[in-house]
């Protein structure tokens, strides 16, 4: 297996590991009651220190997600049985989604609470999108099946979640939302083998014409002159 493998493994467990990291840290800190209700994901990570902790597995998972789609998108590149269409509509899915998974970390819902829910939309709706669009394309046939499954659950639930919470049930909303997200981000364990079939090759060019004399100068020949 090459190192990449550790791509869709990383994305899986700073996702899980991360957002109950923060619930944690939430509730031993106090800033959320869990004797009146089960709180939301992003009122967890409102308050200090647990939005600290929030706002920075939000950023790692956009890291890592920008990560994945960019090699997810190269390897798909080359590939005769995919799209050129289709690979390029689920990598800006994936960018969006990305991006909104950032935006949801760094606007906490009590400061602009507009943006945190966009953010969230587009993380949510726009990750999910782009994962139902790449299982169809995985190699492994049990894997594709076990995260299509995944995949329809992750959907019936953000349905449950915002029927619940615009019916105010908050307490189901918040349970439907908890393990949604505990389900969506192990989604992208299931392409390890996908990453690990892949290697990276790394150039590194010169520019200049500086650049270009070092670069064809050998050991015995004459120094190349510099022009004043």
């Amino acid at each position: 297996m090459g190192p990449l493998v550790v791509v869709p493994i990383l994305a899986g467990l700073n996702g899980v590991l991360g957002i109950w990291t923060v619930f944690g840290v939430a509730w031993l800190s106090g800033t959320v009651d869990l004797t009146e209700h089960f709180p939301y994901i992003s009122t967890c990570g409102d308050k200090p220190p647990a939005s600290c902790w929030f706002s920075q597995v939000c950023n790692n998972g956009c890291i890592l997600a920008l990560i994945f789609e960019t090699l997810r998108f190269r390897c798909l590149k080359d590939c005769p049985k995919c799209s050129r269409h289709l690979n390029f509509a689920s990598f800006g899915l994936g960018i969006v989604s990305s991006v909104g998974l950032s935006v949801t970390g760094n606007f906490q819902v009590s400061s602009i609470q507009w943006v945190h829910y966009v953010g969230a939309f587009l993380g949510f709706v726009g990750g999910l999108a782009y994962l139902w669009i790449q299982l169809f394309l995985i190699s492994n046939q049990i894997l594709k099946y076990c995260g299509l499954a995944l995949c329809c659950v992750c959907t019936v639930l953000l349905c449950c979640l915002v029927g619940f919470h615009f019916s105010h049930h908050y307490h189901a909303a918040a349970i439907c939302e908890w393990t949604l997200a505990s389900l969506f981000f192990l989604l992208y364990p299931l392409f390890v083998f996908e990453f690990a079939d892949i290697k990276c090759k790394l150039i590194i060019k010169g520019c200049g014409s500086h650049s270009s004399a070092e670069a064809q100068y050998k050991p015995g020949d004459p120094e190349p002159e510099t022009p004043l």
